[in-house]
């Protein structure tokens, strides 16, 4: 009899261990996914707003006034934040598409690919084109990675259905207005990454807080459990 509540014992303090132990590993991945993505906004915004966005576009400001290097840096912070952060918010909603991961993966290449290759049109008209091609490749691959798993956990969690439709909608219509009144420049970038920022801040602070309440739901239980013991 002691031994069976010496072992009962250790299983329910494991059990709240374990219990401890996801609430406060739930806690720091929403901690990390939400300020990698506020360094996205801050990176975009600090480096499309060196020249003036209404008139630059942020391939226009690395090629032409000599910030190459932050351009490239831009584009691999931007690339590592939302790669991470995306994939912590497709584990945490059990989003086990393959397109995702992947789609997210040519993201990554594409947008470093496009900040290293020089676009200079005058000089250098056939790199030109091709960083033309790789920027039309990263946003196929970011539709590719993210549509289909908003689409996804809008069926999952119908309560946000039309939060992510109309969201989604809002970046479309606003980075079209965009290109329709100034043509192609830095507000088109700034618009896209604006809101898919606070699209991706605003998931993880809801789903992720979600989780941690579940967790300290379960926490209390095993508690309780031990404590009657």
């Amino acid at each position: 009899m002691k031994n069976q509540s010496k072992t009962s014992s250790i299983s329910q303090n494991t059990n709240v261990l374990e219990a401890l132990n996801d609430v406060l590993k739930l806690r720091r991945e929403r901690f990390w996914t939400i300020t990698l993505m506020l360094i996205v906004i801050f990176a975009t915004t600090l480096y499309g707003t060196l020249r003036n966005p209404f008139i630059n576009t942020f391939s226009k400001i690395g090629n032409y006034f000599g910030y190459r290097v932050l351009y490239i840096i831009w584009a691999i912070t931007v690339s590592i934040c939302i790669h991470i952060s995306s994939i912590l918010l497709f584990k945490l909603t059990d989003y086990s598409k393959k397109m995702g991961s992947l789609g997210l993966l040519f993201a990554s290449f594409f947008l470093i690919v496009t900040a290293i290759i020089p676009s200079i049109k005058e000089q250098l008209p056939f790199w030109h084109i091709l960083h033309k091609w790789t920027t039309f490749f990263y946003v196929m691959s970011m539709i590719t990675a993210l549509h289909p798993f908003f689409v996804w956990l809008g069926r999952k969690i119908p309560r946000l259905k039309v939060l992510l439709r109309n969201w989604q909608l809002f970046i479309l219509i606003g980075s079209i207005t965009s290109l329709l009144i100034q043509g192609q420049t830095g507000i088109f970038e700034l618009w896209f990454f604006w809101g898919l920022g606070t699209l991706m801040i605003y998931l993880f602070w809801i789903l992720f807080t979600e989780k941690i309440e579940e967790a300290e739901q379960h926490e209390h239980i095993a508690e309780k459990e031990k404590n009657r013991s």
